[in-house]
């Protein structure tokens, strides 16, 4: 059975209404036809360093030809140009089917509101029960379809109740303040003749005029009635508090896919129902009828999100997860943050192969652009359960196979990058059974903390890696690589004090290299060292029974041990190292020979003696064999 269709919903945050119904819209339209849906999303939605931008734009790369059908673009929310521009090509390089909605992009079709039912509507009601006479329209830019729409709505009402619309009734703005300080101080200042009611195309608008008119000591809604359209937040708290339209957005949402759906298939399907825009009748035109019923909605979702951003700020989350130890334990102490994000029916942390690398000591060489081929999916939340055992799947494939198991519905999933600055790490992945709390900062915020939470971990394995490959070096001998003096110290004298608590058999070997002087004056210092390697290796791979093996000075060697050693386990060592020098110089074709001569201790230690009286009578018997075998070459 082949995969569903998918779309890619390229959204750059939904932490605010405009953007979060418009998902709602595509959730509920692509369920219905079975698709699943992939939004985007990036964690800072704003111009900053540009690291950071590279690490958070990364998250788009995981589109390909083969793992989406289509794209809706929600970018109007985005702040990077650059961005948008570099998104524009690169789907128009992948070749799928795209739609924008709200925006023009080149040769994507564009997908807007239609809005003139609901202005007529609001001008309708100015002119009905207000009994307006004298309305005119502060609309957005000219030619934008938004404004010609909504101002194309104010019109139809104006030409229906036989009024004529005069050639400065229609005011083309900047759906922001300038436009709003402007207009009233035209007709603050006698300039334009005093209107009735001003119908604005968005709250923003609506708002400033209503405060650029009062401070011109003109009242509203005494003296004139002021509407907006947005539904937001900021017109239920303005005063007097706006009379607005409330848009359903979710049905600009809908439209969407299944324009995309007939993009991808050549064929139709039914519009579900996502609801109606609405009047919203408050103080700046003098009515209360709506007010109340959207205030108690309104307090009631921002007592649910407050809760949220205390839950969050109370939570010691960034601290918490900076204890971490390892990867392992982070993601346990991840999971006592969960209650912090609402909803959530499936969460899953994936990170890529060798996330955390430093083998690169000046970082330089660490992943940018896309992701590692292979993904490891290392926690999975679903049903407040958590599962730790790890999961491998392809990039490509962005939803692992395994999510099957926790949903095998068609759905709408979200992603956010894992990063630090420009270094990826993986992405996270969340399916939400009401993903309306993700108004909310919270949500991206908590994501941010594991970015820093990861990082904090890797550096600090990179500083411990570092720090025990410092502390190997101080007692590693940097010739051979065998232990030096320093950690022979450090370690044979543990082993002594094994051997006696355990009264077990102590050998102590102690080696001295024939002729080094020799072989250096004649041969030269690079023969001389390859002759001391020569011997470390002879001396250190005889070692079968967990010695240790150190060069403790120019040509002095020590092997130190605890074991429960018979005679022919002794005798055998020292035939190893000397047949080890036999097969060496019968092929090494060099002009000297290799030796060393050898003084061995074995025997459970007195209580009562320290590890020199044993390591002096082991180099009493090297010294005795050297002296032989100088007596040997020279007979």
């Amino acid at each position: 059975m082949g995969r569903r269709k998918r779309i890619a919903v390229l959204a750059a945050d939904i932490a605010n209404d405009y953007m979060n119904r418009i998902c709602a819209g595509i959730e509920a339209q692509a369920t219905a036809i079975g698709y699943d849906s992939i939004v985007l999303l990036m964690s800072f939605n704003i111009n900053t360093s540009p690291a950071i931008e590279s690490g958070e734009e990364n998250i788009y790369r995981l589109l390909s030809a083969e793992n989406i059908d289509g794209v809706i673009f929600l970018t109007g929310n985005i702040a990077s140009f650059s961005l948008i521009n570099w998104l524009t090509k690169h789907i128009e390089d992948l070749g799928v089917p795209a739609v924008a909605i709200d925006n023009d992009y080149r040769s994507f079709d564009s997908i807007y509101a239609d809005d003139t039912e609901i202005f007529e509507k609001m001008t309708d009601h100015f002119i009905d029960y207000h009994g307006c006479k004298k309305v005119i329209f502060l609309s957005g830019f000219q030619g934008l379809k938004p404004s010609e729409s909504r101002a194309e709505g104010y019109r139809r009402s104006m030409k229906k109740h036989g009024f004529t619309v005069g050639r400065g009734d229609v005011i083309y703005g900047d759906f922001w303040k300038d436009s709003a300080d402007s207009l009233a101080e035209e007709i603050g200042s006698g300039k334009r003749e005093r209107p009735d009611a001003v119908v604005c195309a968005n709250d923003a608008m609506g708002i400033f005029l209503c405060q650029g008119l009062s401070r011109r000591g003109i009242r509203v809604p005494d003296d004139i009635l002021v509407s907006g359209y947005d539904g937001s937040r900021e017109a239920l708290e303005s005063i007097p508090v706006l009379t607005t339209i409330y848009p359903e957005n979710s049905m600009l949402g809908a439209r969407a896919v299944l324009a995309l759906h007939k993009k991808i298939t050549g064929e139709e399907a039914d519009l579900v129902n996502c609801g109606e825009s609405s009047l919203i009748l408050a103080g700046s035109c003098g009515c209360n009828e709506s007010i109340k019923e959207l205030m108690d909605r309104r307090t009631a979702y921002s007592q649910r999100l407050g809760q949220l951003e205390l839950y969050f700020n109370n939570s010691g989350m960034a601290e918490g997860l900076m204890q971490s130890e390892n990867l392992d334990h982070l993601l346990h102490l991840l999971t006592n943050y969960m209650y912090i994000i609402d909803n959530v029916d499936v969460f899953m942390v994936n990170l890529c192969r060798n996330w955390d690398s430093f083998e690169n000591l000046d970082e330089t060489d660490y992943l940018r652009k896309g992701y590692t081929e292979e993904m490891d999916t290392k926690l999975i939340y679903h049903n407040t359960k958590f599962y730790y055992n790890e999961r491998r799947f392809l990039s490509k494939d962005i939803i692992p196979d395994h999510m099957n198991e926790f949903y095998d519905g068609p759905s709408m999933y979200f992603v956010l990058p894992l990063h630090f600055m420009d270094r990826c790490y993986g992405y996270s992945l969340f399916r939400f059974s009401d993903f309306s709390p993700t108004i909310s900062k919270v949500f991206t915020l908590w994501n941010r903390n594991i970015n820093t939470a990861l990082e904090f971990l890797r550096v600090r394995t990179k500083l411990t890696a570092i720090n025990q490959r410092i502390s190997l070096s101080s007692i590693r001998d940097t010739l051979t690589g065998i232990y030096n003096r320093q950690g022979f110290n450090r370690f044979s004298e543990g082993i002594f004090k094994k051997a006696k608590a355990e009264e077990k058999c102590l050998l102590i070997i102690v080696a001295d290299l024939d002729l080094l002087k020799h072989i250096n004056d004649n041969y030269g210092h690079v023969e001389g060292d390859n002759a001391i390697i020569v011997a470390a290796n002879g001396l250190n791979t005889c070692c079968s029974n967990n010695e240790i093996c150190a060069r403790i000075g120019g040509d002095e060697y020590a092997i130190v041990g605890c074991y429960d050693y018979s005679d022919e386990i002794v005798a055998s060592y020292c035939t190893y190292i000397n047949d080890f020098f036999d097969r060496y110089n019968a092929s090494s074709d060099k002009p000297y020979t290799v030796g060393a001569s050898i003084g061995m201790y074995c025997g459970i230690p007195d209580p009562d003696k320290e590890l020199s009286y044993y390591f002096d009578i082991a180099d009493k018997r090297m010294y005795e064999n050297k002296l032989l075998r100088k007596k040997m070459r020279t007979d």
